[in-house]
């Protein structure tokens, strides 16, 4: 009985997680993902982005041609800037742009470098002021959201602070 019991949560939570993590990114998702990058920028004395649907959609192909193994290499060379996002389970819109405005903490603005092993380019890449365009979109791989936002003109240029 307690193995019938079990299989019946597990397989309820399973649907659950399924149900919940299958979607696209949401309406609301691209004013949490404009509004985070946006307060990012201010911090820094940047101009804020626009929200770009030909941007939006370049990312929502991206992200498509990666649902059926969840890949987050880029492959050959895009025309964009672009930051990923992907994790188990209830990865939300806010929390992949707070990873990535996390990086902040580990950039050294007057050497314009990151903390040794450490990646910060998502972070510069959300504040490079001369990227001035933005659109994200996601897809969900069985339970592992992939979040892409990309950026025109790309940012993280050698030898360039981002702002």
């Amino acid at each position: 009985m307690r193995s019938l019991l079990f299989s019946i949560a597990l397989l309820l939570t399973i649907i659950f997680l399924f149900k919940h993590c299958s979607s696209q990114i949401e309406p609301g998702d691209n004013k949490i993902f404009l509004d985070g990058h946006n307060a990012a920028r201010r911090d820094v004395g940047v101009d804020p982005y626009t929200w770009d649907k030909k941007l939006e959609a370049y990312a929502q192909d991206f992200a498509n041609k990666r649902k059926p193994s969840c890949s987050t290499d880029l492959g050959s060379k895009i025309p964009y800037g672009i930051n990923l996002g992907i994790g188990y389970g209830f990865l939300s819109s806010g929390q992949t742009i707070n990873s990535w405005i996390g990086q902040k903490s580990d950039y050294n603005y007057t050497t314009n470098s990151c903390v040794k092993g450490k990646d910060c380019s998502a972070y510069t890449q959300v504040v490079w002021r001369k990227s001035v365009r933005l659109g994200c979109a996601s897809v969900a791989c069985g339970l592992w959201p992939l979040f892409v936002c990309v950026y025109d003109p790309a940012g993280n240029i050698p030898g360039e602070k981002p702002y």
